[in-house]
């Protein structure tokens, strides 16, 4: 029996497994979840929409998530005449990992920015009073050529709800 043509195919399948999982990294077992940094600016635009402008105060800290620059920011906003403390959780979808667990004491109008570069995220935000939790999926409707930004508002009772503003151009 002749083994090259066998040892010809098995070459074959292992160099394109090889090939796919260099290529296509989300494929492999290792993908994992993206490193994530925390800043006091932005890197993306942190103007808010012209119905939202001058209402709230900048960010106490900006979590940067994976390479940022372009991507939906999100703003986590404290509604509430008083301080609030918040906890932030971002769940990578892929591997189902935390990537970000945070609790943080917003003062009245304060915010907390994520920048999220692409989808495959559920944010779930507590108001730890309460213990009032909203949650906010980053889908693929969040990344086409329209522009997006997306709040996670908590008011003065605790309740935690969500909008995402976003131009209508057509893609």
């Amino acid at each position: 029996m002749n083994l090259r043509p066998l040892l010809a195919v098995f070459l074959i399948i292992t160099v394109g497994i090889v090939a796919s999982l260099l290529l296509f990294p989300t494929l492999s077992a290792h993908s994992g979840p993206p490193d994530v940094t925390t800043t006091d600016t932005p890197t993306i635009d942190p103007s808010v929409p012209a119905p939202y402008q001058g209402t709230k105060a900048d960010p106490s800290v900006v979590i940067q998530v994976g390479t940022t620059g372009n991507g939906l920011p999100i703003q986590v906003w404290n509604a509430s005449p008083m301080n609030q403390t918040v906890s932030v959780e971002l769940v990578h979808s892929d591997s189902d990992s935390s990537v970000v667990t945070r609790t943080e004491t917003l003062p009245p109008n304060g915010t907390l920015w994520l920048e999220i570069p692409s989808p495959g995220y559920l944010l779930t935000v507590t108001d730890e009073s309460t213990q009032t939790t909203g949650t906010y999926p980053v889908t693929t409707d969040h990344f086409d050529c329209n522009s997006r930004f997306a709040e996670i508002r908590i008011d003065s009772n605790g309740k935690v709800d969500s909008r995402t503003v976003s131009t209508s151009v057509g893609c």
